[in-house]
């Protein structure tokens, strides 16, 4: 399997992705409402599987806390 770039923020997701615009057609939601997220701790818990699907499709990851979501113990242990 290869390795996987782990990103740790909302706008390194963001710009991973391809920037506000290219998030807001992914998540099917105004790029104004996208443009917010930059300035956000977490994204909308409902963005979490079609975000996380992209990512992995780039060979990226993020934690799930990074959409309001506890993370599994096992999945923490992996990231140190």
């Amino acid at each position: 399997m290869p390795i996987m770039n782990r990103l740790s923020s909302t706008t390194e997701v963001m710009d991973a992705l391809g920037g506000t615009s290219a998030v807001a057609k992914l998540t099917g939601r105004k790029v104004s409402a996208a443009s917010n997220w930059h300035s956000f701790a977490a994204f909308p818990a409902n963005t979490f599987l079609v975000m996380q699907a992209a990512l992995g499709a780039k060979g990226l990851e993020a934690p799930a806390s990074l959409w309001g979501m506890v993370e599994c113990a096992a999945d923490l242990e992996s990231a140190s």
